[in-house]
């Protein structure tokens, strides 16, 4: 059997962010909880990491409740501005655009419910992530992995596309490589699954062009090539 491969744990501190002082002091507190309940699911207790997740929620939840604005999370100047340009082109008032923190909380709840096999409870948390940031690609791979392991193939294939697209549009210089990877990997495995041998392989090829180092990749491809041997 090939390998299924989850979402990454990746946190950044987003540099285009401009706060007071207590603004800011607030932002590291919620990063901090979000390591620490990072630190829990890599140590195997998925379960106790959740409380640090839902703490962040409550914080975000709480400070926007009143707001008349749209709330949007970003990774990117890339993004905030493609939200900010979304919500102007809508007419329908202004947007805020803050740090990622609420929405990779909602993420890595649902990460972690994913790490439970609770896929329905997951995509639902993972929902909220990706109504704050629906350009952020590693949402969608993660939406994309749940599908699978739910076996609805066409839905993780349109979430690996979707996730790839948001990857190439928004995702930061540093991560981009590797979260267009992740999605076209996610692509790959539905199509092996789907018996589409030979688009699969080619995928798998893209990503050892972009990485020749990607293990991921070049295990699935020899995973293809010995599948289509058999088929010979």
């Amino acid at each position: 059997m090939h390998l299924l491969i989850s979402g990454s744990l990746i946190f950044l501190v987003p540099a285009w962010a401009q706060e007071s002082q207590t603004a800011a002091t607030e932002e590291a507190a919620s990063l901090q909880s979000l390591n620490e309940g990072a630190g829990l699911i890599k140590a195997g207790k998925a379960q106790e990491a959740i409380p640090y997740f839902d703490k962040v929620i409550a914080t975000y939840a709480n400070k926007y409740r009143d707001s008349q604005q749209k709330i949007f999370c970003a990774h990117s100047p890339t993004e905030v501005l493609a939200y900010l340009l979304e919500a102007a082109n809508q007419g329908k008032g202004g947007a805020t655009v803050i740090s990622s923190n609420w929405a990779d909380a909602y993420y890595m709840k649902a990460f972690a419910l994913v790490s439970q096999r609770q896929f329905a409870q997951a995509r639902q948390v993972l929902q909220n992530a990706i109504n704050l940031s629906p350009g952020n690609s590693q949402y969608r791979s993660e939406l994309g992995h749940i599908y699978q392991q739910e076996r609805n193939w066409e839905l993780a294939l349109s979430s690996f596309e979707l996730a790839e697209t948001n990857a190439r549009s928004y995702s930061l210089a540093a991560t981009q490589n590797t979260e267009i990877a992740q999605a076209m990997r996610g692509k790959a495995y539905v199509l092996v699954e789907q018996g589409k041998l030979d688009e699969a392989e080619q995928i798998y090829l893209q990503c050892l062009e972009m990485d020749k180092g990607d293990v991921r990749a070049r295990n699935e491809l020899t995973y293809v090539r010995q599948q289509k041997s058999k088929l010979r």
